[in-house]
């Protein structure tokens, strides 16, 4: 690990805390800092914390890159919000209730401002078993398939089924929170039981209640973090969540209830949350060079390619039914041809053997 990126987490964490008083910038900001902001996701807020003087110091170059993020996010999020009000029509006038997930949900509500979490896709959830009949709609209503899974059984046992595109927004559909050999599922709960709904521009949106939101956020980030990756927005988004609690450490408590096997993973995430919540007693506490040291090796270039393939098989283990896990590892190492040919782009009358050989040795 690099002190330069140390240095940049470190710089970036004080630069998005939630503070009441204002943060002054000391140190200059350069255009690989700019960068280093904006691919953790959080340029617009950058720019959203000046503007209410929780921020001082900014320059006029970063300011002006970051108002931009912040303009074309909020732009886009217009485009994101038509899409995921089609869907639902299309999905509810099927019978399939629909909610909202990770970057929709948090950009109507969690953050109260259009602009202010970028979002690459749109997350949507039905029931667990609906997954497969959604997409069916939504081919039907003109959705164009984006990704080949490497199996029907890989995509009745992974959280979403394949992607899809709709007006030129990429959406995919989530039949349950994790897939089912994660140890992050939770079999038996019904989400749609733990719910709130809320109204933007018109378009009324349901979304996890706090709870499950903050589980799913909180698990979602270990789950990157155990195959060597993780974004510093992912910690904004649940430092916010946190934040807005009555009793934030009675709150945490209760996520860490839903899945005690994985607490101590989760709580070093609420950790790494807290650097971003200075004001709360909890941030006295923290051991922040480890923190700070933690965070910065996941942001660094790292091969984890190894580490995901050992992650992917295991969970792959842990399916229900033992027919069900021979078949998945079977089509782990021979997935379907058309997957073969879409995913390494081989044309109708190649031979695939090559390939096949070529992923069992990478195995």
């Amino acid at each position: 690990m690099s002190k330069h990126i140390a240095k940049q987490v470190e710089q970036l964490i004080k630069l998005v805390a939630l503070r009441q008083e204002t943060y002054k910038v000391e140190e200059a900001i350069d255009s690989e800092f700019i960068n280093f902001c904006n691919d953790n996701g959080l340029g617009a807020w950058c720019y959203a914390q000046h503007q209410k003087n929780s921020i001082s110091g900014l320059d006029k170059v970063s300011l002006s890159n970051w108002k931009a993020i912040y303009f074309q996010n909020t732009i886009k999020y217009q485009r994101y919000l038509a899409v995921y009000n089609k869907v639902k029509q299309h999905l509810t006038g099927a019978g399939i209730p629909v909610m909202a997930l990770k970057g929709i949900a948090l950009a109507s509500h969690l953050y109260g401002d259009d602009g202010l979490r970028p979002m690459g896709d749109i997350d949507i959830l039905v029931p667990e078993g609906k997954g497969m009949e959604a997409l069916d709609v939504l081919m039907k209503a003109g959705a164009v398939q984006l990704v080949v899974p490497r199996s029907p059984y890989h995509e009745q046992a992974d959280a979403h089924v394949r992607a899809v595109n709709i007006d030129g927004i990429m959406l995919e559909i989530h039949q349950r929170l994790f897939s089912l050999g994660s140890s992050f599922h939770t079999p038996g709960i019904d989400f749609f039981n733990y719910t709130i709904e809320i109204e933007k521009q018109g378009v009324s949106m349901r979304q996890l209640n706090p709870l499950w939101m903050a589980y799913h956020l909180i698990a979602h980030a270990v789950k990157g973090i155990e195959m060597g990756g993780l974004r510093i927005g992912w910690l904004l988004d649940i430092a916010l969540l946190i934040d807005q609690q009555k009793d934030h450490g009675g709150f945490v408590d209760q996520v860490m209830h839903i899945m005690p096997k994985k607490k101590d993973a989760m709580q070093s995430v609420v950790d790494m949350a807290m650097l971003l919540l200075p004001d709360k007693d909890q941030y006295g506490l923290l051991n922040h060079s480890k923190l700070y040291k933690d965070i910065s090796y996941l942001l660094d270039s790292n091969d984890h390619a190894k580490l995901y393939r050992f992650i992917n098989l295991r969970q792959l283990s842990r399916v229900p039914g033992l027919s069900n896990k021979l078949m998945l590892l079977f089509y782990e190492f021979f997935p379907s041809k058309q997957y073969m040919r879409y995913r390494y782009h081989v044309r109708a009358n190649e031979s695939l053997w090559r390939l096949y050989l070529k992923r069992i040795i990478r195995h």
